[in-house]
């Protein structure tokens, strides 16, 4: 079984709605603080000191809960992305024994999958030469260039650097729904390496 790419983009526009409402909560609950302390230096003992006060903890309270809704769907996210891959990789190889194994109707049919799945298969001959999905991995996104701009800044090659994807992706600029996956390929296309979970440096 596996998912359809539009609907990995569906969840992955879901954590960029979620990152920009966290944004605007978090922006919200500084302005509330700043008319607090106003409030608090004038009239600390008033009603209006109290409903200002109660009002900002409501609002900080609404932020932390579209944190927990943001590392969620990052989760949700990154177990998707392994869908969509495994089914890839599963199609290209069954493709490719099919091909060399049978004719006629069936070999016709490998032949659509695996032009359906991953073109550059049909150029490669024997099992320990295909490597189309590593190709695949390979290809960067503009994600990932981001990532890999933000780790550069941050990490050297002579010692590990521990991380949060909450930091990476406020300092790359993108979604935390986004990060684990970009993170893995910056890591496949060798630019960085991870050592005990959260530690980075660069390869």
């Amino acid at each position: 079984m596996s998912i359809a790419p539009s609907t990995l983009l569906a969840l992955q526009q879901a954590g960029e709605s979620l990152y920009a409402a966290r944004q605007a909560f978090a922006q919200e609950a500084q302005l509330n603080a700043n008319r607090l302390v106003g409030i608090v230096a004038s009239e600390p003992f008033s009603n209006k000191a109290d409903r200002a006060y109660a009002q900002l903890r409501s609002i900080a309270r609404m932020a932390h809960e579209l944190q927990v809704l943001e590392e969620q769907l990052k989760t949700m996210y990154g177990s998707a992305a392994e869908l969509v891959a495994a089914d890839t990789s599963v199609l290209v190889a069954l493709a490719d024994r099919s091909t060399r194994s049978r004719g006629g109707a069936n070999a016709i049919s490998s032949q659509s999958a695996e032009d359906a799945v991953v073109k550059p298969a049909r150029q490669k001959q024997g099992l320990k030469k295909r490597a189309p999905v590593v190709g695949q991995v390979r290809r960067m996104s503009a994600n990932d260039e981001k990532i890999l701009a933000y780790f550069k800044t941050v990490l050297d090659r002579r010692s590990w650097k521990p991380l949060t994807h909450a930091i990476i992706g406020q300092g790359a600029g993108i979604p935390l729904g986004s990060v684990g996956l970009a993170i893995r390929r910056v890591i496949a296309v060798g630019a960085v390496r991870e050592g005990k979970k959260g530690s980075y440096r660069l390869a």
